[in-house]
């Protein structure tokens, strides 16, 4: 059975291919990704969690685990007070307390950053654009409602109390999400933000498929054009030119046929690998 750190290996995989699209499709959709510091912007990669009110109210701050750190050095001194002061280097002292202050940093930075997800702005195109008529149709026809078949059924067994414990990732990640041995129904709830449901799971798995060339770049394409179709014609309170509002109206268009004829172009040994990837 795999390790707790090979889990997160494959997490903080799909974690990074998750940012590399939400940039991508906002990119796309010429809409600013970046603040001034670099840092992204929450309309592209935000905080998510299960539950929003409660995780709001008890979340951990800056300052207060600054504070919780300094007293636990301070009671790390002061219970071995009598031995630092037989240490001739002083310098052990300095490397203990900077050692501490790192570890819990980059722990942190770790429990934090991992409940960043794509926005919903970003993700609500990237839904709608897999869902619009020419590209089911198209990827019907090339065998992809197989994998969404498939997908479906092995997350409804999952939920299955007889099939759950059999899937060795899916009961790290409950023992992962509370550090508990025997996984409760809130641990079921936390590891929803990682195993999506229904039709979410399967544009999810779409955007982060490797085995076929070229789809990811594709589907990106055409999920920054809808996002800017939206931003540009849609949006509440903005105002846009005719001219402007035809031109991307004209390239999404463009992008929906030119996404079908790729996916018409894809090799049949390439859907076969998918089909065998996904059995």
């Amino acid at each position: 059975m795999p390790d707790t750190s090979e889990l997160m290996l494959r997490l903080e995989k799909i974690k990074r291919i998750d940012m590399r699209v939400a940039v991508d499709v906002a990119g796309i959709a010429n809409m600013q990704v970046r603040d001034v510091n670099g840092n992204l912007l929450p309309l592209v990669w935000t905080r998510q969690s299960v539950n929003n009110e409660y995780e709001n109210a008890t979340l951990l701050t800056r300052d207060a685990l600054q504070k919780h750190l300094q007293t636990f050095i301070d009671a790390g001194v002061k219970d071995n007070i009598e031995i630092l002061q037989k240490v001739e280097d002083s310098a052990l002292l300095v490397d203990w307390v900077v050692r501490t202050a790192e570890y819990w940093e980059r722990r942190y930075a770790t429990k934090r950053d991992e409940k960043f997800d794509i926005s919903q702005t970003v993700f609500s195109a990237m839904f709608e654009a897999v869902s619009s008529d020419i590209v089911r149709v198209s990827m019907a026809e090339r065998g992809f409602m197989k994998l969404e078949t498939t997908l479906a059924d092995k997350l409804l067994a999952l939920a299955s109390p007889q099939q759950s414990n059999k899937n060795k990732y899916h009961l790290l990640l409950l023992k992962y999400v509370t550090d508990v041995e025997s996984p409760s129904k809130n641990s079921e709830l936390e590891s929803f933000f990682w195993m999506h449901r229904g039709f979410t799971a399967y544009v999810r798995l779409l955007f982060r498929l490797d085995v076929i060339p070229n789809l990811r770049e594709q589907l990106c394409l055409l999920a920054g054009k809808l996002l800017q179709k939206k931003e540009v014609c849609n949006k509440a309170g903005a105002y846009s030119s005719m001219r402007q509002r035809s031109d991307v109206l004209q390239e999404f268009s463009k992008q929906k046929e030119a996404f079908a004829s790729f996916i018409y172009s894809i090799p049949q040994e390439s859907i076969e690998k998918l089909h065998q990837q996904f059995p």
